[in-house]
């Protein structure tokens, strides 16, 4: 059994560390898996500064969000690719990788003239943007490194019918 760990809204953190965002209306809800490519953040750093995005691990429909969060403490999830939404977190990362990055958000207070909080990336040593986040292969169905999927985009998935966690 995995227990959620932190959550705010619709996202929550697993206590391995692992990113999960609630999709959907509340009465008709799915989780998805999200990667995040900037190590060493805190939880509050990864949704202020939007550096996460869909792996394309996503779950069945839950008619609520409590649900949908104890079908997942309770290892009642069966997870399946979706590559859409696996291409549109690519591009999220791509876009949100950058050193300069802001959300909107602080674009928006600062031209406002209010202050924003420099990158928490900023001024460190430069890092690799993959964070070793697990994931599940979808040809092996064992958990491994995300480099190990990322090496094939175009490769075929296959829907898991059996939790991963």
């Amino acid at each position: 059994m995995v227990r959620i760990r932190q959550r705010q809204g619709r996202h929550f953190m697993d206590e391995e560390g692992r990113m999960f965002w609630i999709n959907g209306p509340e009465n008709f809800c799915y989780l998805s898996e999200q990667r995040q490519w900037r190590c060493g953040l805190s939880f509050q750093e990864v949704l202020d500064w939007k550096q996460c995005a869909p792996s394309g691990l996503v779950s069945q429909r839950f008619g609520s969000l409590q649900a949908a969060c104890e079908a997942f403490e309770h290892n009642q999830v069966f997870w399946s690719h979706d590559l859409y939404l696996r291409r549109m977190g690519d591009q999220m990362a791509l876009h949100r990788s950058a050193d300069d990055y802001r959300p909107t958000v602080m674009k928006l207070a600062e031209a406002a003239g209010r202050v924003v909080k420099p990158a928490p990336w900023s001024g460190r040593p430069s890092t690799s943007l993959s964070c070793p986040v697990s994931l599940v292969n979808a040809n092996t169905g064992l958990v491994g490194d995300a480099s190990e999927d990322l090496a094939h985009p175009r490769r075929r998935r296959r829907s898991l019918r059996e939790p991963v966690h």
